[in-house]
């Protein structure tokens, strides 16, 4: 009489071939997600620096007058005079318009580096500063 069922030691061998795919396909799921939220946070900060830009333009006497100086505006701020709309991190929390901000360093008498400092509490994010 022959049996038509799986042996333990097959059924066994598919489980852990199954649980090895399964963590393959999470590992790399789960790379892929955080290198997406990388990617959307250097842009929210890429468009925080545009207005930034945009805001110094219009306020010039605002900027850094010697070099290695600093100035800085606010998030609260370029929404308040409509430079940027409210940004969201990725669970669409707003992130903080009190703490976020463009720190701008005059480099040379024509030259200056805009660098995005933003915090997002819901999502754990805060840009890391140089």
């Amino acid at each position: 009489m022959k049996n038509k069922g799986f042996t333990l030691v097959e059924l066994l061998g598919v489980i852990t071939l199954l649980s090895i795919l399964i963590g393959f396909v999470m590992t790399k799921a789960s790379n892929t997600i955080s290198k997406a939220n990388r990617e959307y946070y250097k842009t929210q900060e890429r468009l925080f620096v545009l207005s930034a830009k945009d805001y110094f333009q219009d306020y010039r006497s605002k900027l850094p007058k010697e070099t290695n100086e600093t100035s800085e505006v606010f998030l609260a701020t370029l929404e308040d005079e409509l430079y940027i709309d409210q940004i969201l991190d990725v669970n669409k929390n707003l992130c903080s318009s009190l703490e976020s901000k463009v720190i701008v360093t005059k480099q040379s008498d024509s030259t200056y580096q805009y660098q995005a400092y933003l915090v997002c509490p819901k999502a754990n994010y805060q840009t890391k500063l140089n």
